[in-house]
C-alpha cells in the first residue's frame, strides 16, 4: 500500500509559535535589561554577542543530535530548557540571572531550529521543495513580526512577568505536542521502509553552479545576521536617541520585520531568484548601504525608509542560505544544524565586533562603521567567487 505522505501544517504550528515566543522573549528582555537595570548600547552588544558565541556552538552540535539520536528527541530538548530558562528568568530576577537564563534558553534553542527545518524539508520532491522551504520562512517571519510588533503592547498590558510566562507556556505547550507528532511521524517512516520509492526526493538538476552558491550561502547569511543582530542590540539605544517609548519602538523599529516577511512571500512565490548571482549581490549591496542608514540615523521616517530596504535584502540572503544548504541534500537537520551556525556566527560576530569598536574609540557611530566595513570585504568577497567560479548571471 502506497504511503501517504502527512501534512506538515504542525511543523509549520510549532515553527511559528517558537519564532513569537523568541521574538517576544530575547527582543523585549533587551529593553527589560536597558530599563530596569541600566544597559546601555555596549551592554546589551556584549549581551548580544556571548548570546551568538553560544548559539554557533550548539547549533552545529544540535542539528547533527536531531539527524543521529532523534528529530523529536532534540526538539523536547529544546522546548524543555527552553521552559526551564524562561522560568529561572521568572524568578530570580537579578541581572545576573537574567544572563544565566538567556545563556540556558539560547543553548536549548538550538536544538528547535535545525529540526523543524528538516522535519518541513524532509522526503519533499525536488518541485515542492522550493514551496515548503518558502513557506517555512513567510511563517517564521510574519510571527516574528507580530512578536516584535506587538510586543511593545503585549508587554505593557500583561506586565513585566509576561516576557516569562507567555513564552514559557507557548515552550510547555510545544513539548507536549511532540508525543503524538512522534507517533505519526515514525508511522510514516515505517511506511516508507516497506515503500522506498515513497520517500525519494529528487534532488533535480541544478542549472549552474551549485558550489559557487552555496559558497555564497555560506558567506552571506553570517553577514546577514552581523547587520541583523548588531541593529537588534542597539535597537533599545535607537529608540532612546529617536525618542520613542516601549510600544513606539515596536511599531516604527519592527518595520523590517514586515519587510522580511513580504520579501519572503514573494521570493517563495517567485523563483526566478534561484542561482541567479545578480539577485544575491544586489541584496548584498542593498543591506550595506541600508545598515549603515539605520545604525546613523535618528529621524523616524528615514528610519523606516531604510527598514524596508534592510528586511528586503535580509529575507533574500537568509533564503539563498536555507534553500541552498536543503536543496539536494539528505541530511536535512545536519545541514540545518550547519545553516544556524552560521547564523550563529553572525549573531556573535556583528556584536563582538561592534563591542570591540566602541571599546577601542569610545565613538557611539562604531558598530555602524566596523560591521559595515565587514559587510563590504564580504560583498568584495562574493565578487571574487563569481570570478573564480566563473559565474555569469
Amino acid at each position: 500500500m502506497k504511503a501517504h505522505r502527512p501534512s506538515k501544517l504542525p511543523y509549520y504550528l510549532l515553527e511559528g509559535s517558537n519564532s513569537f515566543a523568541t521574538a517576544y522573549y530575547f527582543n523585549y528582555l533587551l529593553f527589560h535589561l536597558r530599563d530596569a537595570f541600566g544597559f546601555r548600547n555596549q551592554d546589551t552588544l556584549a549581551v548580544g554577542a556571548a548570546h551568538g558565541f553560544l548559539y554557533v556552538i550548539f547549533s552545529f552540535f544540535a542539528g547533527r543530535f536531531g539527524q543521529k539520536k532523534g528529530y523529536f528527541n532534540g526538539l523536547r530538548i529544546g522546548f524543555g530548557g527552553m521552559f526551564i530558562g524562561l522560568v529561572v528568568g521568572w524568578i530570580f530576577q537579578a541581572w545576573t540571572m537574567q544572563l544565566v537564563a538567556l545563556a540556558i534558553w539560547t543553548v536549548t534553542i538550538c536544538f528547535t531550529w535545525p529540526v523543524l527545518e528538516a522535519l518541513v524539508a524532509e522526503h519533499e520532491p525536488a518541485e515542492q521543495l522550493p514551496h515548503k522551504i518558502g513557506l517555512y520562512n513567510v511563517v517564521w517571519a510574519g510571527t516574528a513580526a507580530c512578536g516584535y510588533f506587538f510586543g511593545g503592547g503585549l508587554f505593557r498590558v500583561l506586565g513585566h512577568a509576561s516576557l516569562y510566562w507567555l513564552p514559557a507556556g507557548i515552550c510547555l505547550l510545544q513539548w507536549v505536542a511532540t508525543f503524538g507528532l512522534q507517533k505519526k511521524h515514525d508511522r510514516w517512516v515505517a511506511q516508507t521502509a516497506a515503500d522506498p520509492q515513497a520517500s525519494l526526493a529528487d534532488p533535480g538538476e541544478k542549472p549552474v553552479n551549485p558550489q559557487l552558491f552555496r559558497k555564497l550561502a555560506w558567506l552571506g547569511n553570517p553577514m546577514n545576521y552581523m547587520a541583523v543582530n548588531t541593529l537588534m542590540v542597539v535597537t533599545p539605544g535607537i529608540a532612546t536617541h529617536a525618542h520613542l517609548d516601549l510600544v513606539q519602538a515596536g511599531l516604527v523599529l519592527g518595520v523590517w520585520f514586515w519587510a522580511r516577511t513580504v520579501g519572503f512571500a514573494i521570493l517563495w512565490w517567485w523563483h526566478g531568484w534561484h542561482y541567479r548571482f545578480s539577485w544575491f549581490v544586489l541584496a548584498f549591496v542593498l543591506l550595506l548601504g541600508s545598515f549603515f542608514a539605520l545604525l546613523t540615523s535618528h529621524v523616524v521616517w528615514q528610519l523606516v525608509v531604510a527598514q524596508v530596504g534592510f528586511g528586503f535584502a535580509s529575507a533574500l540572503l537568509y533564503y539563498s542560505s536555507l534553500f541552498y544548504a536543503m536543496d539536494g541534500s539528505d541530511t536535512k537537520a545536519e545541514h540545518g544544524g550547519v545553516h544556524e551556525a552560521l547564523i550563529g556566527l553572525g549573531i556573535f560576530g556583528g556584536p563582538a565586533i561592534s563591542t570591540a569598536a566602541v571599546a577601542a574609540t569610545g565613538n557611539p557611530s562604531a558598530p555602524a562603521w566596523s560591521v559595515g566595513s565587514v559587510l563590504l570585504l564580504g560583498l568584495a568577497t562574493t565578487l571574487f567567487l563569481r570570478k573564480r567560479y566563473g559565474q555569469k548571471v
